[in-house]
Formats: structure tokens, sequence, C-alpha cells
């Protein structure tokens, strides 16, 4: 029979490697996107590379596991912003948050926009609760007549992308809130009522013809 102090040690360790290895996957993807190598995660862990095949199988299920973890933060966000009582606050807020979820995590905006790629069950599961979750807050605004009328959940959901790539522009610094100051012109021009009327088409989804 083995010995109950040196099962519990084992067991103590394996739950602290598989903790580390989901960190470090975590700032890894956040800084250098979904390319990271498993050999550089399990460094930054602190352990082997053959305790990240033992813990999760591939470097891609560690991955997975690491941006449903991403995903159901932004789901969370989007409960609390549903909860708020004024629709446009709620609204707003979300696409702060979702556009900050893009720019503190490459491998975020890698997966949000990787409509070519087929997803994981659960990633596809919290997809459509995303999108459930900010066509209520659309529905809600433009009940309220916050919203113009003719900004659609869709342009929401591309919008909240972009704070990415608005660090430099011939010469110019837009400094640590520079992505902030963009979503935060990009909601005005979201609010009702709207001065000048939208070119092209409305946003659709990905593989559908409407």
């Amino acid at each position: 029979m083995p010995d109950l102090d040196v099962t519990t040690d084992v067991r103590a360790d394996a739950r602290r490697n598989r903790r580390q290895l989901i960190v470090a996957a975590r700032e890894a993807i956040a800084s250098r996107g979904l390319d990271v190598s498993a050999l550089d995660i399990a460094t930054a862990a602190g352990v082997g590379v053959g305790t990240l095949y033992r813990r999760f199988g591939t470097k891609e299920s560690l991955l997975d596991a690491v941006v449903v973890g991403l995903y159901d933060e932004m789901l969370d966000s989007a409960q609390e912003c549903l909860a708020i009582e004024d629709p446009w606050q709620g609204l707003s807020r979300f696409v702060m948050d979702l556009a900050g979820a893009h720019r503190d995590s490459r491998g975020v905006a890698e997966v949000t926009a990787a409509c070519d790629t087929v997803p994981t069950p659960e990633i596809a599961q919290r997809t459509t609760a995303l999108q459930d979750a900010v066509i209520r807050l659309t529905e809600r605004a433009h009940a309220a007549g916050a919203l113009r009328a003719d900004v659609t959940w869709q342009d929401v959901m591309i919008g909240s992308r972009a704070g990415l790539d608005t660090d430099h522009c011939l010469g110019v610094d837009a400094g640590p809130d520079g992505w902030r100051r963009i979503i935060t012109l990009l909601l005005d021009g979201m609010r009702a009522p709207g001065y000048t009327p939208l070119i092209g088409e409305a946003p659709h989804l990905h593989g559908s013809d409407s």
C-alpha cells in the first residue's frame, strides 16, 4: 500500500504543475500568439516538456484550455454588462472590455479572427454564447434609442477589434491608452442618432449569404 503522504505530495505536485503550465501558456500566447512552442511554455512554467505532455497530451490541448478560460472571462463580462441598468453603459462597457481582451492577448485576437479554422466544440459553444450576449446588448440599446438604428450587433463585434494596431503611425505614438481613445471615438460614432450614412453592407456571419 503506498504511503498516503507520498501520494498526496505527488497529486499536489501534479496540480501545481498544471497550474504553472496554464499560467505560463496564458502569458506566452498573450505576448507571442498561438505559435509559441511547447518548449517555451514548459521552460516558463519551470517544468520539462514531458510534464506538459503528461498533463495535457498535446500543446494544442493546453492552449485550448487556456483559450476556453479567456472566453469564459469574456462571457462573465458580458453577463455583468447585461446586468447594468443603462443599456448604453452596458453595451459600451462590454465593447471596451472586449477590445481590452483583444489588446491584452495576441492569442485571443488570433482565435476570434480565425473564421476559416474549425473551432473546438468548447470554443464554438462559447462563441455562440458571446454572439447571443452581444445581440441582447445591441437590442437593449436599440430599444432605448441609444444606438444608431443602422448599427448591427455584427458591427459591434467587428468594432471591438478597432483598438488593435493603434500604437504608432507616421511618427505619432498613441501612448498606453491610445486604444481606449480609439474605442471611445468608435462608440460615439455608434451612438444615436448618427449623422453620416454607413457605407457598404453590414458585416455578416462567416459562411452565410446574408
